[in-house]
């Protein structure tokens, strides 16, 4: 697929936003997955931006299947002309939306939508609209603070986030962060991945494993990193963290998405003051994701199990570990 990375759509609005004579809408093609068409648009008036989903046939549709927009509205497209002997839906942002989380969103969209495919998951549609409602959720959501728990998590994924900010992938490394739209790891780089646990306890480490996937992926190479912090005053707070790494990435262009991607782990400026216990990472191991980890793998497991969660023991996994170095090295980023 082109033109569905954060800059390949903001060129394609920014290209559509200019109204001619008394148009409703522009459209600029994006790609195709098997029946599925995607469009960038453009509705007028106001040049709000869309993403429109087309597939083959003039047919009638349930508008009560589309989901009700939060942030976003879901609408049916008639009479254009581009959509002659198709059936096109679209995704407007609203007014009042978010552009970061839109384009976020939209992105997410397309890419659930290319996994979809690629797993020969057969009604792409029914997928589509499963997404967006996900992301409905999401926006009606009243954000509270997070978790001591989830303070660590997300503290883990922003140390492993500035190490690869840190290597040669440079602020491309930002691209590699999928975790917050909902990937099975927390970090794909290139063909492999990384899935970040971390804690505060200072024996024991007991990682929960969200699904079967996560440590079971035909990606290559995959690491767990697991990541001990200790509270001291000489470490950084998450607010500092996430500060420190809006200065960083505001030189690329780049502190907006992160901002949207803090978002949806549920990061608010807000709660920032409620969030300054300091931490250092005391210990660091990578766990490569071969046949030596105790994991649950989808190969062994009766095909009647659709899905599971369970807690792995970290400190009585015995097998051999690597250094966050080495996890570099083996993805060519030192």
């Amino acid at each position: 697929m082109s033109g569905w990375t954060e800059e390949g759509l903001l060129r394609s609005w920014r290209a559509l936003a200019q109204q001619e004579a008394s148009e409703e809408w522009r459209f600029v093609h994006l790609a195709a997955i098997q029946r599925l068409s995607f469009e960038a648009g453009c509705n007028f008036p106001g040049s709000k931006e869309a993403l429109v989903v087309s597939f083959q046939g003039n047919k009638s549709f349930d508008s009560s299947r589309l989901p009700q927009g939060r942030g976003f509205d879901v609408i049916k497209i008639e009479n254009q002309t581009a959509f002659a002997d198709r059936t096109a839906i679209a995704l407007v942002r609203s007014p009042d939306g978010s552009r970061d989380i839109f384009l976020l969103m939209v992105i997410d969209v397309i890419r659930s939508i290319e996994s979809a495919a690629a797993s020969s998951r057969a009604d792409l549609l029914d997928e589509f609209l499963l997404r967006v409602r996900e992301w409905q959720d999401f926006m009606s959501r009243k954000h509270r603070l997070l978790s001591p728990d989830a303070q660590v998590g997300l503290l883990g994924e922003l140390h492993v986030l500035e190490t690869l900010l840190d290597s040669r992938l440079g602020s491309e490394a930002l691209q590699c962060w999928q975790g917050p739209l909902k990937a099975a790891q927390d970090f794909h780089i290139g063909a492999g991945a990384v899935e970040v646990k971390s804690t505060t306890s200072e024996k024991g480490f007991t990682a929960r494993i969200n699904s079967i996937e996560q440590l079971d992926t035909e990606r290559w190479p995959g690491f767990l990193c697991a990541i001990r912090f200790r509270e001291a005053a000489d470490g950084w707070s998450l607010s500092e963290t996430v500060s420190r790494l809006r200065d960083r990435l505001a030189t690329s262009g780049s502190a907006r998405m992160f901002d949207a991607l803090l978002l949806v782990m549920g990061y608010m400026d807000e709660h920032a003051v409620s969030y300054s216990r300091r931490f250092v990472p005391s210990e660091i191991r990578g766990f490569p994701l071969d046949e030596n980890l105790p994991r649950l793998s989808r190969s062994i497991l009766p095909a009647a199990i659709r899905s599971a969660n369970y807690t792995l023991d970290l400190d009585a996994v015995h097998t051999s570990f690597v250094t966050c170095d080495q996890i570099l090295e083996s993805f060519g980023l030192k």
